[in-house]
């Protein structure tokens, strides 16, 4: 009896003791597998995949059947083609995992990381910043951000407009470019910068490439300057060697568009509206487009094939499109930039040039909407394209479930679930209510 109660005194002794203090549990809290800080040379890739899984995942595939690019042929590809059964929860992962809670997050802690101290690095994350902004708003309008990325400080961020986005847009690669070109800067990005492998001149240009897109987005508001964006995209992305794209190694990271074709083959095929344009003007792309059987996309669509975010072929469309605008607009204009696809596209030079040859002596503002069409094949810039210039002319598809071909997408269903204030479009309003550019 003595032992017992001796060993009854000694445990409720260590539970005083424990309660006292909680030292001995802190060891045993901290998760190995969840760092409580992680380097910025680790989360700038990881921002940089998101981005490219967000840009290049299930968007593209919706916008492009849209504008009808391709075709959708089976299963939900089917439905999408006639613009139904698309619902909130299509876009979970692309605004979720892909965006706020992923690369922006990322993102955002870079940049509080670095900017004062490391301006290059900086430079770069607001770079990618501009970049999901810019993805997100052209589809959904109105989103957060200047009170969102907050965590469990503020779970309900208030929408910004979209000419609050755009404006933020602008200043963030305003802040990048000076960044950039800071000669001073602690930590710098390298290898593991994905996009550019450190290379700081390329991001200038990217960034004034993306200045101009957005400036260009513009065409329909008042105050619309295109020779401001002329004067933009002349400081930007001028080769191709200084694209900006996502380059894949290969299994097990693979470009999205050759995971879905390898899940889901035959869902969506290379046929319709487009491919029937690129055929009537002998256009030498579609070989490289699409597979003989149609079924595939051979330049876009293999395990390393390029996800470009945006390139020397997409600036000089810019220029062109600008300069027509203003007014001192020449053919040579919509030659370089169909030369600088074809180019990228390793179209072989005899072809080109043949085609080259047969455009417009005297292009319209359709020939140059028509062109950047089939050279913006599968990235969603096309269908912002389409929205702002209705160039090429289009008509809903046969059975089509909306009066009209969809101008925005439905907002995430996790957004309608936990944010408070959540933008709840009903009805047609969720796909034909016109953005703030678009109006």
């Amino acid at each position: 009896m003595k032992k017992i109660n001796l060993l009854l005194t000694s445990l409720l002794l260590a539970g005083l003791t424990v309660s006292c203090s909680k030292k001995w549990l802190e060891d045993y809290t901290e998760d190995p597998t969840r760092p409580i800080d992680v380097s910025v040379r680790v989360l700038l890739p990881s921002a940089q995949v998101s981005y490219a899984m967000a840009q290049g995942d299930v968007l593209p595939r919706m916008t492009s059947l849209f504008i009808q690019q391709m075709t959708g042929t089976d299963r939900q590809s089917l439905a999408h083609q006639r613009y139904a059964q698309i619902g909130e929860g299509d876009f979970n992962q692309t605004w979720g995992s892909n965006g706020y809670s992923g690369g922006m997050k990322d993102l955002k802690i870079i940049i509080e990381k670095t900017e004062g101290t490391s301006p290059n690095y900086s430079g770069v994350a607001k770079v990618m910043m501009a970049m999901y902004l810019g993805l997100f708003t052209d589809i959904w309008g109105d989103i957060p951000y200047s009170e969102a990325l907050q965590g469990t400080d503020n779970l309900n961020p208030r929408y910004d407009t979209q000419q609050q986005i755009y404006q933020t847009i602008q200043s963030l690669l305003d802040e990048a470019i000076n960044e950039l070109q800071a000669t001073t800067s602690a930590l710098k990005p390298g290898a593991e910068d994905l996009v550019h492998g450190g290379n700081l001149t390329k991001w200038v240009k990217t960034a004034y490439s993306l200045k101009a897109r957005y400036a260009l987005h513009l065409s329909k508001k008042p105050g619309f300057n295109p020779n401001d964006v002329i004067t933009l995209a002349n400081q930007g992305i001028d080769a191709n060697a200084d694209n900006a794209m996502m380059v894949f190694a290969g299994p097990p990271n693979t470009n999205p568009w050759f995971q879905f074709n390898t899940q889901r083959l035959a869902y969506i095929t290379q046929t319709g509206t487009m491919y029937d344009m690129m055929k009537a003007k002998n256009d030498p792309r579609i070989s490289v487009y699409r597979s003989a059987d149609s079924a595939t996309m051979p330049f876009y669509g293999s395990q390393t094939s390029p996800l470009p975010f945006i390139t020397n072929h997409e600036t000089k469309f810019i220029i062109a499109e600008a300069k027509f605008r203003a007014g001192n607009f020449t053919r040579n204009d919509l030659v370089q930039a169909v030369e600088a696809n074809m180019n990228f596209l390793g179209i072989p030079a005899v072809d080109r040039d043949a085609y080259l040859t047969l455009l417009p002596l005297t292009p319209t503002l359709e020939d140059i909407m028509y062109e950047k069409y089939i050279a913006m094949f599968s990235h969603v810039e096309a269908w912002t394209d389409w929205r702002r210039t209705d160039f090429p002319t289009l008509v809903p598809v046969p059975g089509a479930n909306l009066p009209a071909i969809p101008r925005r997408l439905p907002y995430p269903e996790t957004e309608r679930l936990y944010n408070d204030n959540f933008i709840n479009l009903t009805g047609n309003d969720a796909f034909l209510k016109r953005l703030w550019w678009d109006e």
